[in-house]
């Protein structure tokens, strides 16, 4: 068995296509995804000055709070008539040397803000809500270049329309905190009221409080999900290696398999050595993988990379497991089976972010949260997500027991299919 363990180790490390789709097209396709997102994820973005029309009815001219946000971040003010949308020029530092991230386009009521999105001289609208909140509308194209630049990563109008719609977020939960405030000193403490100290010190309250990190979740680079998604269609790939090899030594697909077939080691002992060594050959090429998205393009796992190293372990295992049942299938040609497996990962890739759609994954994870437990690749990532980003490890264990059941149910089935293979003759 160990004879067979080591040349069939030594084989698989010397094919030219395990070399290919293991090693060399993830690092190839890490490349080109860093040097495409990369700049987006650093924040390193052109804004440009987005066309914004504000609603500047009898509502808004009552809250004098929500005009002195809309000035610290556009252009001087304009009304609907004598403006124009500007569609290619650069942010310019606005007042008192802050970007301007819109030109404000002033509109008489909610039916001219409109008017003016469908006419494509505004891409947004604000307004001000009886409620007091302020509130930003977009205009079909704007929404839909957002979505794009969120996963294509453009830069332009959209992202200054994105910080825009960040900004306003943040405006709307700090007047409900200092409302909230107010409240609580009118009803327990009225001589606060009174304090101008107090409302200066309420007024500069440091945002930070509200929207700091919640406990128990771990912070990480944007960039490293695509890495992620990359490591766990890597890992799948390695289905072809096992596949490819088995079907080697099956008596009907191979001289190689039918000479075996007579040799004195028997059958479980030679599935053994397929399985152990496909499997140590998945983690030597991930390894390789990993070594140079850690040190060429700095993907990291901070305080957890022997975990990590755990993890390409652990997928590596489940996906020689799944290449096992599919290389154990006999009336399939050795051809075919490798197309499978390869069509295999980049479609379930699909449901992990691979390809720059992250939103899309997202949705589908929101909608059916249930699907996942039947994407492989999906849970291979969900191994790395659960190390970047709970400080907790019983994520992790929980993944752990999908995965370790996603292998005890295929190595099942490729014993079922394996038990029942005889030959009339070889």
């Amino acid at each position: 068995m160990w004879h067979t363990f080591v040349m069939e180790l030594k084989s698989s490390l010397r094919t030219p296509a395990v070399l290919f789709w293991i090693i060399a097209f993830p690092i190839i396709l890490a490349t080109l995804i860093q040097s495409v997102f990369g700049t987006i994820a650093s924040g390193d973005v052109t804004l440009e000055v987005a066309p914004v029309a504000v609603v500047a009815n009898n509502t808004w001219n009552s809250n004098p709070g929500a005009d002195t946000f809309v000035n610290a971040f556009s252009t001087s003010s304009t009304s609907a008539g004598t403006s124009s949308a500007s569609t290619g020029s650069s942010s310019t530092a606005g007042k008192n040397g802050d970007i301007t991230l819109f030109k404000r386009i002033d509109a008489a009521d909610m039916a001219e803000a409109k008017t003016l999105l469908r006419q494509g001289k505004a891409l947004a609208y604000l307004s001000v809500e009886d409620s007091g909140d302020l509130r930003l509308t977009l205009s079909r194209n704007a929404a839909t270049d957002i979505a794009q630049t969120k996963s294509g990563g453009s830069d332009g109008q959209a992202w200054s329309l994105i910080t825009l719609g960040t900004l306003v977020e943040q405006y709307n939960e700090r007047s409900r905190v200092i409302a909230q405030a107010i409240a609580q000193a009118a009803a327990n403490d009225p001589s606060k009221l009174a304090d101008s100290a107090w409302i200066a010190s309420l007024a500069g309250a440091n945002f930070e409080e509200i929207t700091r990190q919640a406990s128990g979740v771990r912070h990480a680079e944007g960039m490293v999900r695509y890495h992620v998604a990359i490591l766990a269609m890597s890992i799948l790939m390695a289905m072809s290696m096992t596949c490819n090899m088995l079907s080697a030594l099956q008596a009907n697909l191979s001289p190689l398999g039918a000479r075996v077939s007579v040799s004195p080691l028997s059958r479980l002992a030679r599935i053994c050595a397929v399985l152990l060594s496909s499997w140590l050959a998945t983690f030597l090429c991930m390894l390789v993988v990993y070594a140079y998205m850690r040190i060429a393009l700095g993907v990291s796992f901070p305080g957890r990379e022997g975990l990590a190293i755990l993890a390409i372990a652990i997928g590596s295992g489940m996906a020689n497991c799944l290449g096992l049942v599919l290389g154990a299938i006999p009336i399939i040609s050795l051809g075919v089976k490798s197309g499978i497996s390869v069509a295999f990962s980049l479609i379930l890739s699909i449901f992990t972010g691979l390809y720059g759609n992250m939103a899309f994954a997202d949705s589908v994870q929101r909608a059916v949260p249930g699907l996942q437990y039947l994407n492989p690749a999906k849970q291979v990532t969900n191994l790395f997500y659960d190390l970047l980003y709970y400080d907790s490890l019983a994520p992790f264990a929980r993944t752990v027991g999908i995965i370790a059941t996603m292998s005890a149910i295929a190595l099942g089935v490729a014993a079922f299919e394996l038990r029942k293979v005889s030959y009339d003759h070889l």
